[in-house]
């Protein structure tokens, strides 16, 4: 169900179509991370993790992806999965990136998920700010919760 929301988001945003849904609740924070950001003085807004249009347009973008940092269709489609089963780090800047890597890849999917955003009608939220593929030496500046 939350595949075929995201697709069809995705399929607005490249036909240029209106879309219907402003966002898609796409995953949860579990409770030891919500935990560790409390620890940190992070506040939470939500414990529903949303993928907003905005979120979308940013991260399917053609000029990411001719650079070799765009997620690819089947990968934004696994995002509720990345979200579920990925391996946590934590960001020093107040964010929270989400990193998740298939078996025997060179290259991880990260998803950048801030616990501090807004909708366009100012209503605060956690969001997928945005995703992309990262070196697996990148995670050296990150804290592994």
């Amino acid at each position: 169900m939350i595949n075929e929301e995201i697709h069809s988001l995705l399929s607005d945003i490249r036909s240029r179509q209106k879309h219907t849904k402003s966002r898609i609740a796409v995953g949860r924070l579990s409770e030891n991370i919500v935990q560790f950001l409390n620890r940190q003085n992070i506040v939470i807004h939500t414990k529903k993790i949303y993928l907003t249009h905005k979120g979308l347009s940013h991260l399917a973008r053609h000029s990411k992806r001719k650079r070799g940092a765009g997620l690819s269709d089947a990968d934004i489609l696994r995002i509720p999965e990345i979200i579920e089963r990925g391996e946590i780090y934590f960001d020093k800047n107040g964010g929270m990136n989400i990193i998740y890597c298939a078996e025997g890849c060179e290259k991880l999917i990260k998803i950048v998920v801030d616990s501090k955003g807004y909708t366009n009608r100012k209503e605060k939220i956690t969001l997928i700010k945005t995703a992309g593929y990262i070196e697996k030496y990148n995670l050296s500046q990150y804290k592994k919760v």
